[in-house]
C-alpha cells in the first residue's frame, strides 16, 4: 500500500493507492497532478500503532510537551492540516493539532519514553530550531519508530491546561521576555 501526493495545495490531496496498478491507471487515466515542478511523492502508508501519532513540542531545544492525536487508521496523510475533520468528517481548514479538542479530533497529553525525548531535543539542538514541534509514527507491523514531520516552529495544542496540564502559550511568552533580555 502506498500513497502519492495528487495535487499541492497548501499540503493537502494524499491520495491513497493500494497497489502498483491502481497507480498505473491513475496515471495512464491523466489523474495524477504535482506540483509546479511536477514532483510527486510516493510513500509507504504506516499502520499507526495505537491508532496514533504523536506530536512531541520544544522550546529553547528541550522537551515542552507531547501529545497523541489519534487517526482513523487507513490513511497516511498525517499532516495536521491534512488529517482535520470534525467527528462527523468535515474538513477544517485550519492546523488541526491546535485546534483538535475544539473541533472532535481525538488528541491527549502523552510524555513519550525518555530516549524519544532525547532523540528530538538533539534534532532540534542540531538544526538550531528554538521552538518546533515533530511528529513521529510508529509502525504496528515491527514497532519501528518514524519522525516524519519535523517543525521549525510550534503549533501548540488549544486548551493546553487540560490537555497537558500547563498553557504552553505562557511558557512561550516567558521564554521570549527571557530571551529579550
Amino acid at each position: 500500500m502506498c500513497e502519492v501526493a495528487e495535487r499541492v495545495e497548501n499540503g493537502v490531496g494524499i491520495v491513497r493507492f493500494d497497489s502498483p496498478a491502481q497507480i498505473e491507471a491513475a496515471a495512464r487515466e491523466d489523474k495524477l497532478q504535482f506540483g509546479l515542478d511536477g514532483t510527486g511523492i510516493v510513500q509507504e502508508f504506516i499502520p499507526a500503532r495505537g491508532g496514533h501519532i504523536t506530536r512531541v513540542e520544544t522550546l529553547g531545544y528541550k522537551y515542552l510537551y507531547g501529545i497523541k492525536v489519534f487517526t482513523a487508521g487507513d490513511t497516511f496523510d498525517l499532516c495536521p492540516m491534512d488529517i482535520c475533520k470534525t467527528t462527523d468528517g468535515a474538513k477544517i481548514e485550519t492546523a488541526c493539532v491546535v485546534e483538535g479538542p475544539k473541533t472532535g479530533l481525538r488528541v491527549e497529553g502523552y510524555r513519550p519514553l525518555d530516549d524519544v525525548i532525547a532523540e528530538v531535543e538533539r534534532i532540534f539542538s542540531a538544526a538550531k530550531v528554538e521552538v518546533g514541534g515533530v511528529e513521529y509514527i510508529i509502525d504496528d507491523r515491527d514497532g519501528q519508530l518514524y519522525y516524519y514531520d519535523i517543525n521549525a516552529l510550534s503549533n501548540f495544542v488549544s486548551d493546553g491546561p487540560r490537555v497537558v496540564g500547563f498553557n504552553p502559550f505562557e511558557r512561550l511568552v516567558d521564554y521570549l521576555v527571557q530571551e529579550a533580555r
